[in-house]
């Protein structure tokens, strides 16, 4: 396992998802749905390759475990802003989200003190992040459905992910005062 290296295929994943939200949140505002929606697509991609990647290649690294859903986070809460911007969503719904993102990385933060290393994200976590995009997605293209309930599914998954990270989170904080 490369836990030491830095740059590997999985990492280079991570990294182009984060510098794909310049160019992402430019083409949404300037209507550019087209451009939107591939460079979306393109930067889901990476967030499915770049974990597939890391296992196939046994290229597991520390900085992997907090590029990868420090990404997820920067493009999501960058996307939700401009969404904000142009009357896509409502205020509570970006502070929901941007909310949720900042206890998560706390909580991660706190957590790798105590444990000695980064906990990576679990499948609940991706799920959510992925329904969180598609439901984005769709409000974008004015899907009816998801304009009108979409939020509420978004918000459901990410209260799920978030409730998910805290129960691991305690589990994990009591196996470290038991050892």
């Amino acid at each position: 396992m490369y836990k030491n290296k830095f740059l590997n295929i999985s990492n280079s994943l991570s990294f182009l998802r984060l510098v794909l939200t310049v160019p992402v949140c430019w083409l949404l505002l300037r209507d550019n749905y087209a451009g939107f929606l591939i460079l979306g697509i393109i930067a889901m991609l990476t967030d499915f390759l770049d974990g597939f990647v890391a296992r196939k290649r046994d290229e597991i690294t520390e900085f992997g475990k907090i590029i990868d859903p420090v990404a997820d986070k920067v493009l999501i809460g960058a996307v939700a802003i401009v969404m904000l911007i142009k009357g896509l969503i409502p205020l509570w719904f970006l502070l929901t989200v941007l909310s949720r993102d900042i206890m998560i990385l706390l909580g991660g933060l706190y957590l790798s003190k105590k444990l000695g290393y980064v906990i990576y994200s679990d499948f609940i976590g991706k799920i959510s992040v992925n329904i969180l995009a598609i439901v984005m997605i769709c409000i974008i293209f004015r899907i009816e459905f998801f304009s009108v309930y979409g939020l509420y599914i978004a918000l459901a998954a990410l209260l799920v992910s978030l409730a998910n990270y805290f129960v691991k989170l305690i589990i994990l904080l009591k196996e470290v005062e038991n050892k």
